[in-house]
């Protein structure tokens, strides 16, 4: 997102001098308002700050008086890693007074820019014409290049995440087995579980096959990805026969046509930290994941393995 990034005001500056800053700067049309630890507090407006000062007599009365006079405390306020549908939703429910008022950005919970409503449009166009090119027909979900773009924006504007390659293991098989039919189904089924366990501050993304990449807020990503498993093994299960169930593998031949045991399915999740100034780029990031995937792909079963290598 293209930003703007005006210097807030402080909370205990006179609201004459916001006036004045309007009155001179006339390309800007809102300030965030911060506290001494560049918190936001809310948003002044050109819009009211003329409004309450253009009355008779009002200039005199309000001259000596705080900022907090012209403050919109209920100006809505996002983390940069927050969802572009999830900010424009909540922008798009705003009091008909404030439709076309910017939205605060905060990162690590301080003021970090302003997110004006063209600026918004502009992005959700953007977005929704590359998802519609990049889009996985079977999954729905965004592809390589939303991906790509995603990682990188979270890199480049320094937000702490979690990087999660998941990957099926004996996919192969149970399509050899079962179907191809029958494989789309498992794809869409994985899809919308990881759909349903993530939140709106985090990010769904479809590789290709039966590889997907999830990118989480590091404070609960691990109890994300137990649920996922905890559901995975449940729900994959019932998508073999009952005999293969009791069995705990099926029987299909492997790529030299020789009939060999496999085990069921099971779901293999890599995990990368990615804190701020960790990696460079989607790039760099993605290596290391990929080793991290080699090294949960020999464990047995499902697995959570983490990154244990410094960056």
């Amino acid at each position: 997102m293209n930003l703007e990034h005006p210097e807030p005001v402080h909370i205990n500056c006179m609201a004459l001098d916001v006036l004045t800053r309007f009155r001179e700067y006339e390309n800007i049309t809102a300030l965030a308002v911060v506290n001494d630890d560049m918190q936001a507090i809310g948003l002044v407006t050109r819009r009211e700050t003329l409004a309450i000062f253009g009355h008779k007599f009002s200039h005199e009365l309000n001259r000596k008086k705080s900022v907090e006079i012209l403050i919109n405390s209920q100006a809505k306020s996002f983390d940069i890693s927050t969802d572009i549908d999830v900010i424009s939703q909540h922008m798009t429910e705003r009091n008909e007074s404030d439709h076309f008022d910017p939205a605060i950005i905060t990162r690590d919970g301080l003021y970090y820019g302003l997110l004006s409503v063209i600026t918004l449009l502009k992005t959700m166009t953007d977005i929704r014409l590359q998802q519609a090119y990049d889009c996985n027909p079977l999954s729905h979900l965004p592809g390589n290049n939303s991906i790509n773009r995603e990682i990188d924006f979270r890199l480049q504007n320094e937000v702490d995440f979690m990087l999660v390659y998941a990957d099926l293991d004996s996919f192969k098989a149970y399509n050899d087995c079962y179907g191809y039919e029958r494989g789309d189904r498992i794809i869409q089924m994985v899809a919308k579980i990881l759909s349903d366990e993530i939140d709106e501050q985090d990010f769904l993304g479809h590789v290709g096959g039966d590889d997907f990449v999830l990118i989480l807020h590091p404070n609960d990503w691990r109890k994300k990805l137990e649920s996922i498993l905890t559901i995975f093994s449940a729900e994959s299960r019932m998508m073999y026969h009952q005999a293969d169930r009791q069995r705990g593998y099926i029987i299909t031949e492997d790529r030299q046509g020789q009939e060999q045991n496999f085990a069921l399915m099971s779901l293999s999740l890599a995990v990368v930290s990615c804190p701020p100034k960790s990696f460079v780029s989607h790039i760099t990031v993605s290596e290391v994941a990929s080793e991290v995937k080699h090294l949960a792909k020999n464990e047995p079963g499902n697995s959570i393995v983490v990154n244990r290598r410094t960056s």
